[in-house]
């Protein structure tokens, strides 16, 4: 495969210094698929049936050293959201709101705003599918800050937009997901014609983590073929970009939220559980001139990159405090020496751990030893693959490899990511990489320096930060001025808070600056802060 070069210049990134269309805005869409590892053949899965990916990535960029920030769903949606590493505003934990002793929400800085609202604020039209699930909203849709989109919901399209406007639009498909691997879900998805059952258990490989039996044969063959469901849902939203003329006019982002949905791999920070595949397409009239038309860049990126990049990519200025860099926009930029990911509490199980990836090794720190990972959570046990693995542990069928994710976990970890891709031959101990060893607790431990987070509290403290006594805090009514000029002017005394309003019961537009306004115009205001209930409503109608 084709390799890009290494590139120097700081990873730190406020501002981008790309060439390309700097006065344009794209239309931007990103694709995230769930719960799948690189089950793509344009990957190098000879075994994968996606053609409409793979015909995406014969004119693109793409980039296989991809990670996540979590192995899991809530927590990494947050890191991608914001362009922040999801601990730094408390959203670690699997998910906030199943917390038994106070559900709450995460509270991010008053400063962090989810990029699709920035997008938003200059002059983007935002729209989402269902599924929103960060840690300071719901999963489902509209149960968000409302500044962030401008639709959310079943039938998301970007036909809402006023004439000219770009869009950003994300989409998210859920066939891949764990839940599709429930025996009533597949055999459900069989029946709908959704799922084809085309790849057969004989046919795949089983990782060194997993014992070769028919039921685990059964669930990676699953994987596959409903990740080929997923590709034919991409198709469709490819062939629509087309037929309606906007396919010169989109960059296209294919990925997954985080690695396979299978035991072993999500919720883990292995590699299993936090390497991704990713897709970038530029249509030519945006393309950097230094961004190759079709390339395998082979540099790390993290989740936290895409808000930096995406930013960039609309031309939109990058807040300082985004923890990414726009690696995706700018091949200019340094590439990065290591990938950081956390995993904490899993649904009812506490857990503490941070990885650090670099191109070669994993080096992984657990602040709660002595604990199994292969744990009892009531969701993924509906899965006839963690039934196998407790039969197969039980009868004494696994070997060393595949029970140590069965045993009582050290409180350190290192693997050779080129010698040992599977992650099962733990070298901590091992003196001939004892300088290994110390370069990545180093680099971790800076990582940590820089970088705020919440797990050093205990949950109950956290939550009683963001939620005193368990009550969410509401967020103050704005206040509407009209100066003299005939200019509207929202303002809120929590300066954290996001604003929006309506003119004359329109649509609901995120507030950015003061607007022009007539006599007689009705003015409807309400704001949120981030994790907190909305505001009430506030009306008045302009007089002079």
């Amino acid at each position: 495969m084709k390799v890009f070069s290494h590139f120097i210049i700081s990873t730190t990134v406020l501002l981008s210094s790309v060439s390309f269309a700097e006065q344009q805005k794209p239309n931007i869409l990103l694709l995230v698929a769930e719960d799948m590892s690189s089950h793509v053949k344009a990957f190098g899965d000879e075994i994968a049936i996606t053609p409409n990916i793979d015909a995406l990535a014969e004119k693109s960029v793409l980039y296989p050293n991809s990670f996540t920030t979590a192995g899991v769903c809530a927590p990494s949606r947050t890191g991608l959201i914001t362009g922040v590493h999801q601990a730094s505003i408390g959203g670690q934990h699997m998910r906030t709101r199943d917390y038994k002793e106070s559900s709450y929400r995460a509270v991010p800085d008053e400063n962090i705003k989810a990029f699709p609202e920035l997008l938003r604020k200059n002059g983007y039209y935002t729209f989402v599918s269902s599924k929103l699930d960060y840690q300071f909203s719901e999963i489902s849709a509209n149960t968000g800050p409302f500044t962030i989109w401008d639709y959310e919901g079943s039938k998301p399209d970007w036909q809402g937009r006023e004439q000219d406007q770009p869009f950003f639009g994300m989409y998210h498909f859920n066939i891949s997901h764990e839940s599709a691997l429930f025996p009533e879900k597949i055999k459900n998805n069989v029946a709908k014609g959704i799922v084809k059952q085309t790849i057969k258990p004989e046919q795949v490989t089983v990782p060194a983590y997993y014992p070769d039996t028919k039921v685990v044969r059964e669930a990676i063959a699953q994987v596959y073929n409903n990740v080929s469901a997923m590709d034919r849902q991409v198709g469709a939203i490819l062939k629509r970009l087309k037929a309606e003329g906007l396919a010169d006019e989109t960059i296209v982002i294919w990925t997954t939220d985080h690695g396979d949905g299978l035991p072993r791999g999500k919720r883990e920070i292995y590699d299993s559980g936090i390497k991704v595949p990713l897709v970038v397409h530029w249509p030519e009239k945006y393309r950097p001139e230094n961004m190759a038309k079709h390339a395998v860049n082979e540099q790390l990126i993290s989740f936290v990159d895409l808000a930096p990049s995406i930013l960039t990519m609309a031309n939109v200025d990058v807040p300082g405090y985004i923890q990414g860099s726009a690696l995706l926009a700018d091949n200019t930029l340094t590439k990065r020496e290591y990938v950081f990911a956390s995993k904490d509490r899993l649904d009812e199980q506490y857990f503490y751990e941070r990885a650090v990836r670099s191109s070669e090794f994993k080096y992984i720190r657990n602040y709660l030893p002595n604990k199994p990972g292969g744990t009892r959570l009531a969701y993924r046990e509906q899965l006839p693959i963690m039934g196998e693995l407790w039969r197969t542990l039980a009868n004494g069928e696994m070997n060393d490899a595949q029970k140590a994710w069965f045993l009582p976990r050290p409180k350190e970890e290192l693997y050779s990511i080129i010698n040992d891709p599977d992650e099962v031959i733990n070298l901590a101990e091992d003196p001939a990489y004892k300088q290994q060893l110390m370069q990545m607790r180093s680099a971790l431990t800076n990582w940590q320096h820089k970088v705020k987070d919440y797990s050093k509290l205990k949950e109950i403290e956290q939550a009683n930060m963001f939620w005193p006594h368990g009550n969410q805090p509401v967020t103050p009514e704005p206040t509407i001025t009209v100066n003299n000029k005939n200019l509207a002017v929202l303002a809120n005394s929590n300066n954290g808070a996001s604003l929006g309003y309506q003119l004359n019961k329109g649509k609901w537009r995120v507030y950015n600056q003061p607007f022009v306004v007539e006599n007689g115009d009705q003015i409807t205001a309400k704001a949120i802060r981030y994790g907190w209930q909305e505001s009430p409503e506030i009306h008045i109608t302009v007089t002079k």
